[in-house]
């Protein structure tokens, strides 16, 4: 069935995408010369939400795990794209290593794998699967579907290298290890002070990695590109301040956090005043570091924080490999108007090195347009970007979404340009 996708959009945005399209040639220009300073993340993927009056990013992730959720029919350009991206590292690359994330039973995830293995394939690169799992002792044939399967194989260290063990002694040891895990657990010693070229760096990871310092980067970018296009910078940038020392069971730090959401709630209401702007402002306060859309929570008022039940503090105290959240990004929430077949959606764009390769709409039946849709229950509908976000049609309409799709992927590209500068510094 295809999906019917609607969006009211405000003038303030219709003008926004419409400068966007008929200044593409320069955007374009632009890009180009800001790639000639920052090498571009191997992959990422960025959580768009579009209100009808800002079109913004949410959330970077890069350790990128819905490749299985991409249309199909883009599948050239992606391993185009991989080949550029591995070439860079290895230019006589033959094989690779991808490491997944522990939890091997999550199907949606694994199906990930399955096609991130295949476009590796498919450019003409040998790929296997190895697993920093303490658990897996030996190789483990999972299938996914009733025609395809992965094998999971045990990883072993040796002077400095990764390798793998083949059936005749022999031993699978490629020059690049691509990570697609997010090592929210830490860093396994396997992984350190290796010899191999791994992909993303170690410093991608939530050991390391803070939300707030990508949002930073952010704001430094679309400063910039804000110079370049003289429109309003808020229209493509979220609000948000940054919180520590928060302890959300033994309720530490939370007079401090109420007074950071009433900071916030005032500083957008003052926004939306200037653009008459009539929906409820909120923010969404997150951990800092974790993906999965755990830790998180939508708040519109300070004295939701102060009033927050025992089951919410607890669902905030922990993330992902069960990690303490003392810090969090607290964000300016962002309404989406963005619905398919009547649920409530948003567009998640993904890139491989510095080319958008496709994107999807993640809908979720049971939320409101204010609600984190990266939750139990959502589904995803792949979408194409192949028209959109090389050759916009100057001549459409602003609310057409094939232009819509290309200011989406120009949009992400600001995000990956930040983690860019993110991962350099």
């Amino acid at each position: 069935m295809i999906p019917i996708i609607k969006t009211d959009l405000s003038d303030e945005l219709c003008n926004l995408e419409n400068y966007i399209i008929h200044h593409s040639c320069d955007i374009e220009q632009w890009f180009r010369t800001q790639w000639l300073d920052y090498s571009a993340p191997f992959y990422a993927s960025v959580d768009l939400r579009n209100s009808g009056f800002k079109l913004t990013p949410v959330d970077t992730n890069l350790f990128p795990g819905g490749f299985n959720n991409l249309n199909p029919d883009f599948a050239p350009l992606t391993i185009q794209a991989v080949s550029i991206a591995i070439e860079k590292v290895c230019p006589e690359v033959r094989q690779v290593l991808i490491i997944p994330e522990n939890h091997t039973r999550n199907m949606f995830y694994l199906k990930n794998i399955f096609e991130l293995t295949e476009i590796f394939k498919n450019a003409g690169i040998e790929v296997r699967i190895g697993s920093i799992d303490p658990d897996l002792k030996k190789e483990e044939i999972i299938q996914i579907d009733e025609k395809n399967s992965i094998k999971l194989e045990p990883i072993y260290k040796k002077n400095y290298r990764l390798f793998l063990k083949n059936n005749d002694s022999s031993t699978f040891s490629p020059c690049a290890i691509i990570l697609n895990n997010d090592l929210s657990a830490g860093i396994p010693e396997k992984l350190k002070d290796l010899d191999q070229h791994i992909i993303p760096p170690l410093s991608a990871g939530w050991p390391t990695r803070r939300k707030s310092k990508h949002f930073n980067y952010y704001n430094e970018i679309v400063d910039e590109f804000a110079k370049f296009t003289k429109i309003d910078p808020w229209l493509i940038n979220p609000y948000f301040e940054k919180l520590d020392g928060l302890n959300f069971l033994e309720r530490e730090g939370e007079i401090q956090l109420a007074e950071h959401v009433e900071k916030l709630l005032v500083k957008i209401k003052k926004k939306y005043s200037q653009y008459n702007i009539t929906h409820e402002p909120y923010v969404v306060i997150k951990a800092d570091a974790g993906t999965y859309g755990m830790g998180i929570m939508t708040i519109k008022s300070s004295e939701e924080v102060i009033n927050l039940n025992r089951k919410m503090r607890k669902k905030m105290s922990v993330v992902k490999e069960g990690l303490k959240v003392t810090e969090v990004l607290i964000q300016e929430g962002v309404h989406t108007e963005e619905t398919i077949n009547n649920s409530v959606a948003e567009p998640v764009v993904y890139m491989i090195d510095h080319f958008v390769v496709g994107g999807f709409y993640r809908v979720h039946t049971n939320k409101e347009k204010d609600e984190n849709l990266n939750s139990p229950g959502m589904h995803f509908v792949p979408v194409s970007f192949e028209t959109s976000c090389l050759m916009p049609d100057q001549g459409r309409p602003c609310d057409d979404k094939a232009n819509r799709f290309y200011a989406y992927g120009v949009i992400a590209r600001l995000a990956l340009l930040a983690a860019a500068k993110e991962l350099q510094n």
